[in-house]
């Protein structure tokens, strides 16, 4: 799903920081096929704002869709209906609905969109209570890393705003309340970016911050 943005506007990263909406889309499918939720590339910090995570220029989501057993290839027509918010000195809400139709073709993964985590990156929440120090070590590929936190329950960062950090080790204070998520179950999610001599990679990391049961 390709976003063209006119110049001096900008949309939003899937964790839009204090303010903004991502985007949003809603898939019509045939029986039995699903579309996950849309992937999004490493964002941007704005110049104005460096607490916003957002996208200039273009952006492109990829959509993860999952054909049934029973089918044998082929094209499939599907619709999307979208919606998002642009902003420049004001935002304004969009909507857009618009079909398209489906054809398998062989590719790699582009670069910079998220991957699992590979062994050499190591990740951990240390600390009791409330306050706790969220680290990430990607020092055996990397010599520097940056954190882009999402948006969990139960878990507060300081800013959005997080510098590249040298040695390729991300060290970031975190609150975390259980009882403000749902199930008292939070976890730390977000998108870890080293920086290599071919470019980014993008890893996404799931840590749990439930503590540890008293023995």
């Amino acid at each position: 799903m390709q976003f063209m943005i006119e110049r001096g506007w900008h949309l939003y990263w899937r964790n839009p920081g204090d303010s903004g909406q991502p985007p949003r889309l809603s898939w019509t499918l045939p029986e039995g096929w699903s579309a996950s939720e849309p992937i999004f590339p490493v964002p941007n910090h704005l110049p104005d704002d460096e607490d916003i995570l957002a996208f200039e220029g273009s952006l492109r989501l990829l959509v993860p869709v999952t054909p049934p057993a029973s089918w044998s290839g082929g094209a499939i027509a599907v619709r999307v209906s979208a919606q998002w918010m642009t902003c420049k000195e004001h935002c304004v809400v969009e909507r857009q609905s618009l079909g398209a139709e489906l054809v398998e073709r062989e590719g790699a993964m582009p670069t910079g969109y998220p991957e699992p985590a590979p062994v050499e990156v190591l990740s951990a929440l240390r600390g009791e209570g409330e306050d706790r120090l969220l680290v990430i070590d990607a020092s055996a590929l990397a010599s520097s890393a940056r954190w882009f936190p999402d948006a969990c329950p139960g878990v507060r960062f300081p800013s959005e705003r997080m510098l590249p950090m040298p040695g390729g080790r991300i060290e970031i204070p975190v609150r975390v309340r259980e009882g403000d998520a749902p199930d008292r179950r939070p976890m730390v999610r977000g998108m870890a970016v080293i920086d290599l001599a071919g470019g980014l990679r993008a890893f996404d990391v799931c840590v749990p911050a439930v503590r540890a049961a008293a023995k």
